[in-house]
């Protein structure tokens, strides 16, 4: 981790009011630094009509105090020491184009990216919870505005204290955003509650991946690094390919993002490139000089090529957008030249039939709608083979599109075997989460990350597969991939959701094997019979239906903690 690289910026309106998040240092020798406009939430009116008419950089000046806080690297203290600098803001400015990616993708009314009310908690898991109601955390952070223009401001401060030689540190380079692509690892340096107690989160380090990137010029990333309260400001590294050190590629914009009270598990991150460009030159005579900082000219064509990058393409490919009457999710496409589609059943369950004769192929079942984005860019109409029945377990439904060339379809690699699915193991989650692919327009899939958590096995099979990664809605359907081989592990099915208080727990997510699927599919390919897909149901095996339907066995003496 390089030396105050990151750093946490404090503003001073008075000896009560207080606020801090974190910064990044983006040029040692001015003294330079980027940090979030949230900082100055408290004074944002969210009245829309009043954006216009914000205080200016030299009326802000007159009433408030900025310091960046750095740690003193002394290999003779006993302990840690930290020095506050002071700092004169020179810049304040929105990132107009984040914002219309927010305005297009994510609107106001459903989308939040601050701390939800207490009431909403519960939609977070414990871990986060805890952290967030630290009084700590409530002290700095718990009178920000909701308004989404807050999160798409950023400020430029120079540091005027003369004892900034304590900013030791080798200069960071900073990446073009065109280089990132989705599944990168990425690191956050940022420092969790800001001020409240950098002893012990000054510059804590979370990695994720690039889960997808939104808008025409790639204004947003998102990454499921997992990241808290103080973060804003945070600094975003990646080591590209062919590089020998991490780059500058953003800065953190949200550590939080809610859907209709859903935590996402997500955070928002906009590009570095795009917010040195996006600063206006009129503001300050010393932008002209910042504005000098020079961004690599490469591009990726001329890096050394990173296996991960195909590898990612490639496996999510066979991942399709599934439309079903007003809602929608995911599927796997498993056989491109039968146009065969493995996903939920409730993601088409507004298209299932209610007798249990075979599925016509009527009117009704046009109602299904399936877009491929690889090789091409396509909307199919589809036909659902088997659709789950009441009194079924497995929540799997096997879809047909019609009128296609195999051309025109990717799938993917199956796990044949049940002793390669493993516990511990590194696996990837893709799928149309969070929001449909019309809405953004990048149009790829979302990838998380994470493990297999823990395997629920019947008869020495498995059965339901637990894994760390979070997942939302419209990912159910959704492939379940070996990071290691990229095969299909499963499709996605839930999160646990608990059904007294409401909370979901994003990062618990349950699949279904393939190996319990494919075999069945494998039996309709030779016989046509649509009674072997039924043979999916496992209605009569009350083992399977005890662990899909989550009810509690007791062993022993429960415990009461």
């Amino acid at each position: 981790m390089l030396s105050n690289f990151a750093v946490v910026v404090r503003c001073i309106e008075s000896y009560q009011n207080v606020r801090s998040c974190s910064g990044v240092v983006i040029d040692f020798e001015r003294g330079l630094v980027l940090t979030s406009g949230s900082l100055l939430s408290c004074l944002i009116d969210t009245n829309a009509a009043d954006r216009q008419s914000l205080a200016t950089v030299d009326q802000l000046a007159k009433t408030l105090k900025f310091e960046i806080i750095v740690k003193l690297e002394n290999n003779n203290r006993k302990s840690s020491s930290f020095m506050a600098l002071e700092c004169q803001l020179r810049s304040r400015w929105y990132c107009r184009q984040v914002q219309e990616v927010l305005d297009n993708s994510m609107p106001s009314h459903r989308w939040s990216f601050t701390i939800p009310p207490e009431k909403q908690w519960d939609n977070m898991d414990d871990g986060t919870k805890a952290a967030n109601t630290n009084p700590l955390a409530e002290e700095n952070h718990s009178n920000q505005k909701s308004d989404p223009s807050v999160i798409t401001q950023f400020l430029l401060l120079q540091i005027t204290d003369t004892n900034k030689k304590f900013l030791n540190s080798d200069p960071i380079e900073m990446a073009d955003r065109r280089l990132l692509k989705r599944g990168d690892v990425v690191e956050v340096i940022s420092t969790p509650f800001g001020d409240s107690y950098p002893l012990i989160f000054y510059n804590s380090s979370t990695k994720g991946i690039i889960s997808n990137i939104c808008g025409k010029k790639n204004q947003l990333f998102l990454t499921d690094a997992r990241c808290l309260a103080g973060s804003e400001g945070g600094a975003v590294v990646c080591k590209l390919a062919g590089q020998s050190k991490a780059s500058l590629v953003g800065v953190v914009m949200s550590p939080f993002c809610f859907k209709d009270t859903e935590w996402t598990g997500f955070t928002l991150v906009v590009p570095i490139d795009l917010i040195l460009t996006s600063l206006p030159s009129k503001h300050h005579p010393l932008v002209h000089d910042f504005m000098a900082l020079k961004l690599p000219n490469s591009t990726r064509s001329n890096l050394t090529p990173n296996s991960d990058i195909s590898f990612f393409d490639k496996v999510s490919s066979a991942v399709v957008y599934i439309q079903s009457l007003s809602s929608w999710g995911s599927g796997v496409v498993i056989d491109r030249y039968k146009g065969l589609i493995i996903t939920c059943s409730h993601v088409v369950h507004p298209c299932n039939s209610n007798s249990d004769d075979d599925c016509n192929h009527g009117e009704s079942d046009r109602k299904v709608r399936v877009l491929t984005t690889k090789p091409i860019k396509r909307w199919y109409n589809a036909v659902v083979l088997y659709p789950k029945q009441h009194c079924q377990v497995l929540d799997v439904a096997v879809i047909k599109i019609l009128d296609f060339l195999p051309s025109q379809l990717s799938s993917i690699s199956l796990c044949k075997s049940d002793s390669a699915i493993s516990t511990g193991s590194d696996i990837l989650i893709i799928g149309y989460g969070m929001f449909p692919p019309h809405t953004y327009e990048a149009n790829e899939p979302t990838v998380t990350r994470g493990s297999i958590a823990s395997i629920c096995r019947i008869n020495n099979k498995p059965m339901l597969i637990q894994t760390s990664a979070a997942i939302q809605c419209g990912t159910s359907g959704g492939a379940l991939i070996s990071k290691n081989t990229g095969e299909l592990l499963g499709i996605t099915v839930s999160k646990v959701k608990n059904v007294n208080s409401g909370g979901i727990y994003t990062y618990i997510s349950f699949c279904i094997p393939v190996t319990r699927i494919y075999p069945q599919i494998v039996k309709y390919n030779q016989s046509k019979d649509i009674s072997d897909l039924k043979m999916l149901s496992y209605q009569n095996d009350s083992a399977v239906g005890q662990l899909w339907l989550m009810k509690a066995t007791a062993v022993g003496h429960t415990s009461r903690l």
